[in-house]
């Protein structure tokens, strides 16, 4: 410390003012520590549970944030909810991107907050001595204000950091966002398959019961043996018991929707879901544009970027910090009329071993954050390939079992006019129809793979693939901004 020491005076008047400064500045910073007041924010569980059961489908909130989003909203209520339509709701209602959005708001906070001026720290002294002379004041006062000086430009390379972070938050709020819609549209599909497969049963039930009343007569009439209708009894029971099924699989698939919209159950009664969207299958894409555009959509390779960008901003940070943090500290001492001024330098260093090991070991980890993403990037790419080869052989199956079921139908057809003119008996004519029934609900489990492969491959990419070019070409348009709500995720319609 350097100490500059006023001369000797006699008592100034002008010093008191000084001393009095002194004052009224330790005065105004403890005046402003009260200019922000806490304010209580207690969690009440009831009170949300609450507010959870009552969202809804027809909310207002909703149609203003759906508008927003691009999709008409007149007439509202909508009258028919498809997979673009739940997906834009469930962005607006699932608590986990509210989670990621609020993370991210966490992370633009500590941005800002490195943005700011490090803090003055200011050192108050105040003495009072018993034994002075007659007519000196026995008060005195200090006061020393600590300056601190950025050497190395570790402020600003902290920030850096703290930008790269939170770019890496902001998309998890696109990775929480594309979570929520594949679980959506697994969930869609299984409520699509369920369909499908109740109406098959109805009308496959409907036919067995006249099939049974005609075995019945032939059974009184004495023309057939009474196995054939009990068989035909068993395979009614049969069919009853799958349409129970058919409709708890169906309640668990609402359920489902439901949890992924983010809104409870009953916020679905008089709701018409349009499942049968789904039906249209877009064409199987090429294997190297889905690799193409994998490398180029997906959210989590972009997470991982900023990962790595976080990292190398860290190195710079602990190189920065090689240097000392400084601080110089002015000060002032008023005593029994006298003056005293002092200049303090205060130096906090870290030694040249520990800021060596401090700069490997950023450098390691950011090394980890470099074969995360070349890991992720090669997984990406294989992920892409067996999708594409999956989707490829369902749509293959799905054609081949459709064209044995075309082929019932013309065997249907042709007993059809095998009855109308004569050549064939109304057992023979629903048997036949009621053998086409069953291959159609047969051939669902086949349909359901097509459809959950169709979703594997866009959990590949990472955006819905209802366009045909989309997975021809690279998409030229680069990735969205504002992450916070991926664009794709709306392009559903």
């Amino acid at each position: 410390m350097i100490v500059l020491p006023a001369p000797r005076m006699r008592p100034d008047p002008v010093n008191r003012p000084v001393a009095r400064g002194c004052v009224v500045l330790l005065l105004s910073v403890v005046a402003g520590c009260g200019a922000q007041t806490y304010r209580a924010r207690p969690l009440t569980p009831a009170a949300s549970a609450q507010a959870f059961a009552d969202r809804s489908l027809v909310d207002e909130r909703l149609r203003t944030y759906a508008g927003v989003q691009g999709v008409a909203t007149d007439p509202w209520p909508l009258p028919r909810w498809g997979l673009a339509q739940l997906t834009v709701a469930a962005m607006f209602f699932h608590p986990d991107i509210e989670l990621a959005r609020a993370r991210a708001r966490v992370s633009t906070a500590e941005t800002q907050t490195s943005r700011t001026r490090p803090p003055v720290t200011i050192n108050v002294r105040p003495e009072y001595n018993t034994k002075v002379g007659a007519g000196a004041s026995p008060w005195g006062l200090g006061m020393v204000v600590g300056l601190p000086i950025d050497l190395g430009g570790k402020r600003m390379a902290r920030t850096a950091q703290l930008e790269r972070l939170e770019a890496a938050t902001t998309t998890d709020v696109g990775v929480a966002a594309w979570r929520v819609r594949s679980r959506l549209r697994r969930h869609f599909v299984d409520l699509y398959a369920v369909r499908q497969l109740g109406r098959a049963l109805d009308a496959e039930q409907q036919q067995r019961r006249i099939l049974l009343v005609l075995l019945e007569k032939r059974e009184q009439a004495g023309y057939t043996a009474a196995s054939e209708a009990s068989v035909q009894r068993l395979r009614l029971a049969e069919t009853e018991v799958a349409i129970r099924r058919a409709a708890i699989r169906r309640d668990q698939s609402l359920a489902g929707v439901a949890e992924a919209v983010g809104i409870p159950l009953a916020a679905l009664d008089g709701i018409e879901l349009d499942v049968d969207s789904l039906a249209a299958m877009t064409p199987p894409p090429t294997t190297g544009g889905i690799r193409r555009a994998a490398l180029h959509n997906r959210i989590d390779l972009h997470r991982k970027l900023d990962d790595y960008a976080a990292a190398e901003a860290a190195v710079r940070l602990e190189i920065a910090r090689r240097y000392p943090d400084l601080i110089l500290g002015p000060g002032y001492f008023w005593d029994a009329d006298h003056s005293v001024w002092s200049v303090a330098f205060l130096a906090l260093g870290v030694g040249a071993a520990r800021t060596d090991a401090l700069v490997r070991e950023a450098e390691a980890r950011r090394e980890v954050e470099e074969k995360a993403f070349l890991a992720l990037q090669a997984n990406v790419i294989a992920e892409a390939a067996g999708a594409v080869a999956r989707y490829q052989r369902a749509r293959e199956a799905e054609a081949a079992v459709h064209a044995q079921i075309e082929q019932l139908r013309a065997r249907t057809r042709q007993v059809e006019r095998q009855f109308d003119r004569g050549h064939a008996d109304r057992v023979e004519l629903v048997q036949a129809r009621t053998d086409a029934l069953v291959a159609e609900r047969t051939a669902l489990p086949v349909t359901l793979e097509a459809q959950q492969a169709l979703s594997a491959l866009e959990d590949a990419v990472q955006r819905p693939l209802d366009e045909p070019e989309f997975a021809a070409s690279t998409p030229t348009a680069a990735a969205p901004t504002d992450r916070t709500l991926n664009p794709a995720l709306l392009d559903n319609d």
